[in-house]
């Protein structure tokens, strides 16, 4: 999710406001800190301009 975030030029803040989450929860998410539902999972990946299963593909 970093990378994807980065190479779009996003902040985590900015990210967090596309997506409708809080920026400390999205923070942790990327850290692997926190679990995420399949509904914010497909609320970042709108946020983010990709399909949901993109975040779950493992590279």
């Amino acid at each position: 999710m970093r990378r994807l975030r980065a190479a779009r030029g996003l902040s985590q803040e900015a990210l967090a406001h596309e997506s409708g989450l809080n920026r400390t929860y999205l923070s942790g998410v990327e850290r692997s800190e926190r679990n995420v539902s399949i509904d914010n999972l497909a609320r970042i990946a709108k946020g983010l301009g990709i399909e949901p299963w993109k975040l779950l593909k493992d590279d």
